[in-house]
């Protein structure tokens, strides 16, 4: 429950990140020399030249803190998970969505990009979070189905993910491409987590029905026997 509830509020707080870029900043728009949709005003990765909008990034970036921990807490959902080499795999995992939250964070607070700005951080980053997703599916797939469905939604908040929702998914939905960042991209990418939080709660039902079908015929044996 711990790890659907990290996911979800994830969710909430990237939607709302998109919803400052998208719908605030662009209705309020009055530059000339740039439009909403350049690159410029990205902040799931900041980077010179850039330009917050509003608290989009502290919001993201905060987003996105969670969801590493979300990950965490899932590890500790799924039995003999937390020791042991999966447990470290969990754990880069999460490090690598931790520290892209971090940059993201610390960006929209000194509102400027934060010495993790540099793509080979981002490629780095981006690998981490996309193979170790992919691995920790595989291996949770049958103690956990749930949980490994989780993981897989999770890809698509990785850098390919990202990449897929901002050059397929977005102008499929939008209907047309944009010069630099099309409309909704983060938004398509926030409902990722949000996903994931159905997901686990999908497994934290699943493990608890088991328990309760079991407790059943024993109470039902001593109510008779009483």
């Amino acid at each position: 429950m711990l790890a659907a509830g990290l996911f979800l509020v994830s969710a909430g707080l990237q939607l709302a990140a998109s919803l400052e870029r998208w719908v605030v900043a662009r209705d309020a728009w009055t530059r000339t020399d740039l439009w909403v949709e350049d690159h410029r005003f990205d902040y799931s990765f900041p980077a010179d030249p850039w330009e917050n909008l509003g608290a989009a990034a502290e919001m993201f970036g905060a987003g996105t803190v969670l969801l590493a921990l979300g990950i965490m807490a899932m590890t500790r959902a799924v039995e003999g998970s937390v020791d042991g080499l999966i447990g470290l795999l969990a754990g880069v995992t999460a490090a690598g969505f931790a520290v892209s939250g971090l940059h993201a964070l610390l960006s929209g607070l000194i509102d400027a990009p934060s010495p993790l700005q540099f793509l080979p951080v981002q490629l780095f980053l981006g690998a981490i979070g996309f193979v170790g997703l992919g691995i920790l599916a595989s291996i949770w797939w049958r103690a956990s189905p749930a949980t490994a469905v989780a993981c897989v939604m999770l890809l698509g908040a990785t850098l390919p993910g990202t990449l897929l929702a901002a050059f397929q998914i977005a102008p499929a939905i939008v209907g047309s491409q944009s010069y630099d960042t099309t409309a909704w991209t983060e938004t398509i990418v926030a409902a990722v987590p949000g996903g994931a939080g159905l997901a686990m709660l999908t497994a934290a039902a699943a493990a608890a029905l088991p328990r309760g079908v079991a407790r059943r015929p024993r109470n039902l044996s001593a109510a008779s026997g009483g």
